[in-house]
């Protein structure tokens, strides 16, 4: 299995203001489902948005495929979250043992997605939820990442997590492409940043990287180790559009899907 230490988006790498309110929106969300519930993320890098859990859900769990990824949470957490290095094709959790389960970003690095969503279809009590999400391939600008075998589409995604077994879907888009307007300069960056990621330019690190970048993405910051809960958005699914689940979606950059898990009664 490949290590996604070099990919991952690890504390003190340098984010703009776009990316980094765009991983409080994903663990806003996941914060507003856990309420309480036994919860596991799948894919949980370095741990960074942990920190807005920490006190929703009950108990919250987390893995990564990466050893690397793993270490490096286990630094910000400590003891306070239960991690394992763990193949998302295979999860070593007994079934019937969470009530929520997320992933962010991940997905898209899976050889076999389906495989995933009925992991965690197992794992999932009886009308447990799961939250997905991903890059959306077919808004203009994208550009797929370094390691990535494929990005579903929002048709796609549907029918995965119905073919794994999941009911009352319902799909969500963020990020409209259309905020980023039609000034020359939105469209110059947008395409700069399309070449520069498609020539694996910007996973260097290194004074003209550093410029890029800048240039990219504008102004940057350090990632912090932790989002704290200051960050946290306050009803973040209003920040999200509710799209048809069977048509493509051109118009965000962003797709989040939600799944219950659909189990025979015993």
């Amino acid at each position: 299995m490949p290590d996604y230490l070099s990919i991952t988006e690890v504390p003190g790498a340098p984010v703009n203001r776009e990316q980094l309110g765009r991983m409080v929106l994903r663990y806003s969300l996941a914060a507003a489902l856990a309420d309480g519930r036994p919860t596991l993320e799948v894919g949980c890098g370095a741990g960074i948005g942990l920190g807005l859990l920490l006190d929703r859900a009950a108990p919250l769990v987390a893995c990564d495929g990466s050893f690397g990824a793993v270490s490096l949470a286990r630094q910000s957490l400590g003891h306070a979250v239960p991690l394992a290095q763990a193949d998302a094709h295979y999860l070593p959790y007994r079934e019937d043992t969470f009530d929520f389960i997320f992933s962010f970003e991940m997905i898209y690095y899976l050889a076999r997605p389906i495989q995933f969503l009925g992991e965690c279809h197992r794992l999932l009590t009886r009308g447990g939820q799961i939250l997905v999400g991903t890059s959306n391939p077919d808004w203009p600008f994208f550009v797929p990442g370094q390691l990535s075998v494929h990005y579903p589409t929002a048709p796609e995604l549907v029918s995965w997590l119905r073919a794994a077994g999941f009911e009352s879907i319902h799909l969500y888009g963020s990020l409209p492409v259309d905020q980023m307007g039609r000034r020359f300069h939105t469209v110059l960056v947008a395409w700069l940043r399309r070449h520069l990621l498609r020539l694996g330019i910007l996973a260097q690190d290194n004074r003209l990287t550093r410029l890029l970048k800048r240039l990219s993405y504008g102004h940057l910051t350090p990632l912090p180790r932790q989002l704290s809960r200051t960050m946290g958005v306050a009803a973040p699914f209003r920040e999200l559009t509710a799209i048809d689940p069977g048509q493509r979606d051109r118009r965000h950059r962003v797709l989040f899907v939600l799944g219950r898990a659909r189990k025979n009664h015993t």
